[in-house]
């Protein structure tokens, strides 16, 4: 008799949680007793944002379902109405490929869908993420609801384990496994500078990197934020000769508001990019001086890195600090204040290298997968939540 493969179905939608999500699709397709299919979505199938579902093929996944729900707009209504065509068209999906396990990262429209789609469809979720303590945005209830919904957990930090099992979690469900990203960082060859600068066109020596995304409860504000965050990073290069690195921002609401002020921007020393392949994403970061902006990786990532971070306003608040990030509001002094200690202060830069990173040691891939084993995906029992509280 031929055991039958375990199907584990993995919805994307976005470049940043792909990078998560890789390195456990890649131990996936070693093991024997997994089949392993891709729902990309949102953002990957987006012109604008590079097509960057072409990189998952190119990864060697089976792709077995496109998704369009992104609405581009700058309106409010954009994410909502998204996350209504992306419930309807993957229970379609849910209900032709049969998986025993919908898996996804995070807190974004992806997220809320598979957890619907999965409990009202029987298929066990699996929540890489969940019981982080990040507050100020949107996608922060989102996350709560996710932990409430999914069957299964991979937490980055041992303090969101505890946090779940605060909010009446079984533990039996739940693995802190780490943040899978690091895998990434770990196996990414190492370029030289040189090498850097001819990829990018962009002639790299000292220089800090720029990753600012929109904030819904902020969204108004969005262009003056974005303009006086550009500002004093303009004034800083400047006057101490260094290069930025700018990037793109997400889909969210507002993103249109930060695209007009980099369309407006003129300056030789700041380069920005659409995206970037995860080679030349990680080594950017790598040779980087600091990280200024308000991006999950500048908590998640970083502390590897061993990075010192600027994070202006609200976004990302709340989070675990390894110790490498300083908050600051959008106050053009503060800014400027707060790059110069992270990028000169060597007594600072010291205590960044020596911190010690919460968010795991790289093997997160590896723990998700043996988690994923060791479950009986014909024991019904996992899809019975029986509240600790």
């Amino acid at each position: 008799m031929i055991n039958k493969k375990k199907t584990i179905l993995v919805v994307t939608g976005i470049r940043s949680e792909y990078d998560i999500l890789y390195p456990v699709l890649k131990q996936l397709q070693k093991e024997d007793e997994f089949e392993v299919k891709v729902v990309v979505t949102g953002a990957h199938l987006s012109d604008w944002h590079g097509n960057t579902w072409k990189k998952i093929k190119e990864d060697g996944f089976n792709i077995v379902d496109k998704i369009d729900y992104l609405l581009m707009t700058n309106r409010k209504t954009q994410r909502s109405k998204g996350v209504g065509f992306l419930i309807t068209a993957l229970s379609q999906t849910v209900e032709r490929e049969e998986p025993d396990c919908i898996l996804f990262v995070g807190d974004r429209e992806e997220s809320i869908a598979c957890c619907v789609v999965g409990n009202y469809m029987d298929v066990r979720v699996a929540h890489i993420a969940g019981g982080d303590t990040v507050y100020g945005n949107s996608d922060d209830p989102i996350r709560f609801a996710c932990s409430e919904l999914a069957h299964i957990h991979f937490t980055l930090a041992q303090k969101y384990s505890d946090n779940l099992v605060s909010l009446g979690e079984e533990p039996y469900r739940i693995c802190f496994s780490g943040n899978p990203a690091l895998r990434n960082l770990i196996d990414t060859p190492h370029m030289s500078k040189a090498e850097l600068s001819t990829a990018l066109g962009f002639d790299l020596d000292d220089y800090i990197v720029l990753l600012k995304h929109p904030l819904s409860s902020t969204k108004d504000d969005t262009y003056k934020q974005m303009v006086t965050t550009v500002e004093s990073v303009q004034e800083f290069s400047a006057t101490n000769g260094l290069k930025v690195v700018g990037i793109y921002p997400n889909t969210d609401p507002g993103s249109y508001d930060i695209l007009n002020v980099i369309d407006e921007l003129d300056d030789p020393n700041i380069k920005f990019f659409k995206t970037l392949n995860r080679e030349l994403f990680v080594n950017v970061m790598r040779h980087s001086l600091a990280l200024v902006g308000n991006s999950s990786m500048g908590i998640l990532e970083a502390p590897f890195y061993k990075l010192p971070v600027v994070n202006v306003g609200e976004r990302q608040k709340g989070r675990l600090n390894a110790g490498n990030v300083d908050f600051v509001e959008y106050d053009k002094t503060e800014i400027i204040q707060a790059l110069k200690k992270a990028v000169f202060d060597e007594k600072y830069r010291e205590e960044v290298k020596l911190m010690t990173n919460p968010y795991g040691d790289g093997e997160a891939d590896k723990k998700i997968v043996s988690f994923l084993k060791s479950i009986d995906f014909d024991d019904d029992s996992w899809l019975i939540k029986k509240k600790m509280l």
